[in-house]
């Protein structure tokens, strides 16, 4: 077996550099006694591990896998077997002067596996043989450079780890709290004078919009700048204080409407507007426009309002709303659902749409206030009526129910015969004879009623045709007297005093057709279907 010379290692204690001395006598080799770390079987030596002289059987320290030694292969046979080495506190070193030692960081305490080892191996003759043979010599280490390096590896490794150097101002402690601006800087950094431009700025272009605002505000409530140009404006009586302001703007009064909205919650302006129709301007300022608006401003009176005898219920609002006294539609409204005075004429009347008070709109002439309320309206000519038909009229209500109609007729049926006669008379001197022949079919033709057939009826239906056709005479309707017999359900027109008169007294007669004619104006009666026939023709080729 070939014999290998390792020099030998320097003990390097883990605290502190420990002086070498020399062997007082003849150096003896020792063999290290190695610690295993594993804890099963004890690693096989490798090639380079054999014939290495033991130097010592004594108890070595420990070293650690990573300490550096003068001998490098037994360092590399030591990391490969992955074993730490143990060292005695006092072993020989390198015979010569006190090396020092560089001393490793304390490594983190291993915990130490001594596992049994087989001492029978010691009597082996071949390992005798190199036990006790003559050992060479070992070369002298280098004394320069093993000074040297371990002096420069003891710096390196006591040397503080490098820091990055640091500036003043990260050396001062923290300070808590919002950091302290630097002199002459303002909001976000920005200097003192531009912060200073800024606000000014700001607050001129606030302050010039505020005026703005403030002086656009001004002039559309004070009517500043406005045009002189007059507008007619309805309220109606189910107008809400949206509906004003929107007519409002747009015949061009106000400019703004949510500014005339809180003008008006302000100065509680919905109170004092009325429904009617008002002539104002687009001079008027918000003031002038709510109190032109309100009835109670100026009770202004229409005099000398003629009603003419015959006028429907639509005629008569129509006329009323064109001479600004009160609006069609308010009064429709109010004539179908308004609170009226217990008139004792109105019990049969069914109320419910806008025309029910048919028949009793007494026709005449009168005075109102220019934007009257529809009830004022109403009941004015609703007093008219009432005050006219007086007691003799009812009285002559049970003469007419004994002598023609066989009882059963009240102020309504008469209202209706009456208002029949108002549109087929064509003077007051033949209205007596007109309902004796109403009264006639009624009640007198073969004792059943027959057709009334008169034209007034079906224009009623068509509200207001003249011109009617044959198409015209079949139209479906209650008040088409054509195909339906009797009375119509409500009057068809609003009769005059002798046209009452006239359907409480008929004339007493045998005539059941009349025609006009065309050259003196007036009817001519007939009893005869042929009679009729014969004037219809003779009056045609006249035309």
């Amino acid at each position: 077996m070939e014999e290998k010379n390792i020099p030998e290692q320097e003990a390097v204690s883990p605290e502190e550099t420990v002086p070498v001395s020399e062997p007082e006598a003849t150096e003896v080799p020792v063999i290290e006694a190695l610690t295993f770390r594993s804890e099963d079987s004890v690693p096989e030596p490798s090639a380079a591990e054999e014939n290495v002289p033991i130097e010592s059987a004594e108890p070595t320290a420990e070293f650690p896998a990573d300490s550096p030694s003068g001998d490098e292969s037994l360092a590399e046979a030591l990391d490969s077997a992955d074993m730490p080495v143990e060292a005695p506190d006092e072993s020989p070193a390198a015979p010569s002067e006190e090396v020092p030692v560089a001393v490793e960081p304390e490594a983190p305490a291993q915990e130490e596996i001594a596992p049994a080892v087989d001492l029978s191996i010691l009597d082996d003759p071949e390992l005798e043989e190199v036990l006790f043979a003559e050992e060479t010599p070992a070369p002298a280490p280098d004394k320069d450079f093993q000074e040297t390096s371990s002096k420069d590896f003891t710096e390196m490794m006591d040397a503080p780890a490098a820091q990055e150097p640091k500036s003043p101002a990260s050396e001062r402690p923290p300070r808590k709290g919002r950091p302290k601006r630097k002199k002459g800087e303002g909001l976000l950094g920005i200097p003192n004078m531009l912060v200073t431009v800024v606000w000014l700025a700001l607050i001129l272009a606030i302050g010039v919009t505020a005026g703005r605002m403030l002086w656009v505000c001004a002039a559309d409530v004070l009517a500043f700048g406005r045009e002189d140009k007059p507008v007619t404006v309805t309220i109606y009586e189910s107008d809400t204080m949206d509906d004003i302001i929107e007519k409002l703007y747009s015949n061009g009064l106000i400019r703004y409407r949510s500014l005339f909205k809180l003008y008006a919650d302000i100065s509680d302006a919905e109170e004092d507007i009325d429904p009617g129709i008002y002539d104002l301007n687009t001079r008027y300022d918000y003031h002038a426009l709510v109190n032109m608006m309100s009835a109670s401003s100026s009770r202004t009176v229409v005099e000398d309002v003629l009603i003419p005898e015959g006028y429907t219920c639509r005629q008569i609002f129509a006329m009323l709303e064109e001479k600004r006294i009160c609006t069609a539609q308010d009064l429709a409204a109010y004539a179908a659902s308004g609170e009226l005075k217990d008139y004792w004429f109105l019990e049969n009347v069914e109320r419910g749409q806008g025309y029910c008070l048919e028949g009793f709109l007494f026709p005449d002439t009168y005075d109102f206030y220019k934007n009257s309320t529809p009830r004022e309206v109403l009941e004015k000519l609703l007093d008219n009526f009432e005050r006219r038909f007086d007691e003799e009229m009812q009285a002559q209500i049970e003469t007419l129910n004994a002598n023609v109609t066989g009882g059963g007729y009240g102020v309504r049926e008469v209202a209706i015969v009456a208002s029949m006669i108002e549109k087929e008379a064509a003077a007051p001197s033949e209205a007596p004879a007109i309902a004796g022949v109403i009264y006639n079919r009624l009640f007198r033709w073969d004792g059943t009623p027959a057709y009334l057939n008169i034209d007034a009826s079906i224009v009623y239906a068509l509200d207001g045709k003249t011109d009617l056709t044959r198409e015209d005479l079949q139209v479906d309707s209650p008040y088409n007297t054509y195909t339906h017999t009797g009375l119509t359900p409500t009057p068809i027109s609003n009769p005059g005093l002798s046209s009452l008169q006239a359907a409480l007294n008929p004339e007493n007669h045998n005539y059941y057709y009349y025609v006009l004619n065309p050259e003196t104006g007036m009817h001519t009666f007939s009893t005869t279907y042929e009679e009729h026939s014969a004037n219809v023709a003779a009056y045609a080729e006249g035309q």
